[in-house]
């Protein structure tokens, strides 16, 4: 049953009238349900009969991503985009910041099963899934999708790679879901443990997303441990927004949601084979987003896949519109650098400097300490548990000269690089 319904071979003119319809009733729904929204549209002089295509989008303004948590707390607890009260949600995550993302009753609310299947997962299937089920959304909307499939999912979340690789060997796990160097840290302790694809590993299919995903670590996990790996794309606020097939030649977009590329200079459309930034209009009975801005960088194909399936593709993340910065699966906000830096007091100023190391995130706060303060190993500890405390992740601390600070404009700078 999931195997057809993924196959999305919808024919172009009918696609383009089944989304006049879901875009007609979203922004009804929204309208009538989502106080905010229809704040912003009443501010804006727009109607929900005013909005008949996707160009008359263009008469709503932009929700952000990077402005959730300040309209959240102007209207707790979501900001007033949510159509029901928070008793009526099935689940509420936190993300940093705080920002609270709220799963609706509805069991597909995160619409993740057709990834699954296209990255050949199947009934039957072991699969460890690797993402945190503390606070984040990831580990529990994958761990359903699974369950909906018929798989079996062990609930192995972060960290302690010798075990991960021991569950892998003794419960014969097939699948796999998590990040992609994860995946490689997991297979490399395997290895050193004896145990190889075919001699002690079952291992064929994984699905990865949280970084990215360079051709060169795809090649290494296919050629050396014999795994399938297909990408997905997807936020803990709309759940999934594209995933990879068969041919591994970009992310399809998933018809159940409604998607503009928006020129992150202009904000005009951006065309097809143009960098533009992802914009989410969500039909959903509990969070009916309208116009929501990821932040993310993409470029979109609407070309003929092999596969068979119509959807326009994603063709590859490109970066953010703000220096936000995805490391290890996790938003690093430079706000966030502010907030260490006023949370110990002898620090004059912070930035975080994310580099890859082998096919691993690495992240290191560079401190400038106020005249007069010398550095110690006790406030490195204190600096590195407080990075860990508001970002979830943790950090190496170099103590530097202000003359040291590369872009000191910057709170954050990303040098990593992907092949």
């Amino acid at each position: 049953m999931f195997y057809d319904e993924a196959r999305e071979t919808m024919p172009a003119v009918k696609r383009a009238e089944a989304q006049r319809v879901m875009l007609r009733e979203t922004v009804r729904y929204a309208y009538e349900h989502a106080p905010a929204t229809r704040r912003k549209m009443d501010e804006a002089g727009v109607r929900p009969g005013d909005v008949e295509e996707l160009a008359d989008l263009a008469k709503i303004p932009l929700t952000r991503k990077a402005d959730l948590k300040h309209i959240q707390k102007g209207e707790p607890p979501f900001g007033g985009l949510a159509a029901v009260p928070p008793r009526a949600m099935r689940r509420i995550y936190v993300s940093p910041g705080p920002t609270f993302d709220p799963e609706g009753r509805d069991e597909t609310h995160w619409r993740w099963e057709k990834p699954f299947v296209a990255a050949g997962f199947r009934e039957g299937d072991i699969v460890q899934n690797t993402f945190m089920y503390h606070f984040s959304p990831a580990g529990l909307m994958f761990d359903e999708a699974l369950l909906r499939l018929g798989c079996t999912v062990i609930p192995a979340g972060v960290g302690n790679t010798e075990l991960q690789a021991q569950v892998m060997k003794e419960l014969c796990v097939t699948g796999y879901v998590g990040t992609p160097s994860f995946l490689m840290s997991i297979l490399e302790k395997a290895k050193e443990l004896g145990y190889t694809s075919g001699d002690g590993l079952s291992l064929r299919v994984a699905l990865v997303t949280g970084e990215m995903l360079p051709e060169s670590l795809r090649k290494r996990l296919r050629d050396e441990f014999g795994v399938q790996v297909r990408q997905c794309y997807g936020t803990a606020d709309v759940g999934s927004l594209g995933y990879e097939c068969a041919e591994a030649n970009g992310m399809h977009v998933p018809d159940e949601i409604l998607l503009e590329m928006l020129d992150p200079a202009t904000g005009a459309p951006a065309p097809p084979g143009a960098i533009g930034e992802v914009v989410v209009t969500l039909p959903n009975r509990a969070y009916p987003l309208v116009r929501f801005a990821t932040g993310d960088l993409s470029v979109l194909s609407d070309a003929p896949c092999p596969c068979g399936r119509t959807s326009p593709r994603l063709l590859k993340l490109v970066g953010r519109v703000d220096q936000v910065t995805k490391v290890k699966g996790m938003f690093v906000h430079p706000e966030q650098v502010a907030q260490i830096v006023s949370k110990v007091p002898e620090m004059a100023s912070a930035q975080f400097v994310v580099t890859r190391i082998g096919h691993e995130d690495h992240m290191e706060m560079r401190v400038v300490l106020k005249e007069g303060v010398a550095s110690s190993a006790a406030m490195e500890s204190r600096i590195i548990e407080t990075a860990r405390e508001l970002t979830r992740l943790r950090c190496e601390v170099r103590f530097v000269a202000a003359t040291e600070v590369e872009e000191p404009h910057k709170r954050i700078i990303d040098g990593r690089k992907w092949d």
